[in-house]
């Protein structure tokens, strides 16, 4: 039994909560992008990531987030969309608190995910990249 949407979009959360990135590749299409909004942000020096790309900046926030937690507070379904509003809550490896904002709009192909736009408090993300938080 094919998973729903809303199922495949916990299980990557799971997986990236957990860090178990090779899990994730099994439930995306072979285009899948992954784009950070808004867009003048440059999404961190790559506007458009594929999943290859995205573990490089994934595990690249390895090493300054310790462990955090994807919760999700509202879900919006029409079709092939599904727009998350979620948090994050964990720890930096600084032992500092992590706690971050989202809106994903997660766009499915064939029940398989093809692209996740992300938008997040990027300034607070720029700050724990560059050790500031």
């Amino acid at each position: 039994m094919a998973l729903t949407h809303r199922e495949i979009v916990l299980e990557l959360f799971k997986s990236l909560d957990t860090r178990d990135y090779p899990h994730v590749q099994r439930f995306l299409t072979p285009e899948f992008r992954h784009i950070i909004l808004p867009k003048s942000m440059g999404g961190f020096g790559m506007p458009s990531r594929n999943w290859e790309q995205l573990q490089v900046l994934l595990k690249g926030l390895d090493k300054v987030i310790q462990v955090y937690a994807l919760s999700v507070v509202m879900w919006i379904e029409e079709g092939d969309v599904l727009v998350a509003h979620y948090y994050s809550n964990g720890k930096l490896q600084n032992g500092s608190p992590y706690t971050n904002e989202y809106i994903g709009i997660f766009k499915f192909k064939d029940n398989q995910l093809d692209s996740f736009e992300e938008m997040m408090d990027s300034k607070y993300i720029e700050q724990v990249i560059s050790g500031e938080a």
